[in-house]
């Protein structure tokens, strides 16, 4: 028999990556270090998180980040999060950040 609940609760954190910045590298090099990340190399989105854990971007969802609760204004590739920083990555429609409580 198959458990509902527990299956989605595994989809729902699949779709929620939450890191710790180290302040050396880049949120994209923090996400590809725990999770398979693909990045786009076609123009003009190359850079840009197409698939992190095989759930890739639709038309309708996609991966977003955010540090420390504030979404960047440049791609993940050219953003080296702070030491101690929380780096989040999300996946769907919604353009601000889900809160998590760790």
């Amino acid at each position: 028999m198959k458990n509902i609940l527990k299956d989605q609760r595994e989809q729902f954190h699949a779709r929620i990556v939450v890191l710790e910045g180290n302040g050396r590298i880049t949120a994209l090099e923090l996400v590809r270090a725990s999770h398979e990340a693909k990045v786009s190399d076609v123009p003009p989105h190359v850079g840009l998180v197409i698939s992190i854990g095989g759930i890739a971007n639709t038309d309708e969802e996609f991966w977003r980040y955010a540090v420390d609760g504030k979404k960047i204004p440049k791609p993940a590739h050219e953003c080296i999060p702070p030491k101690g920083s929380e780096v989040i990555w999300w996946y769907g429609e919604k353009k601000e950040p889900p809160a998590v409580e760790l």
